[in-house]
């Protein structure tokens, strides 16, 4: 993750398993931490698509 939030880089673009970005997508997406962690696994680090994933209810 970047030091500067002001600053977006590749790193934005991609969601990992650190606890910080699972609470995030949680929040956002109103799923369970299983859920969240399944959907990354199932459809790969790709912010954009597991955003889309969660919301759709894919689950």
């Amino acid at each position: 993750m970047a030091d500067d939030f002001k600053k977006k880089g590749r790193d934005s673009e991609f969601v990992s398993t650190q606890e910080h970005e699972i609470a995030y997508l949680m929040k956002a997406t109103k799923k369970t931490k299983e859920e969240v962690l399944k959907a990354i696994r199932e459809i790969g680090p790709d912010r954009q698509m597991v955003m889309e994933y969660l919301s759709k209810g894919h689950l």
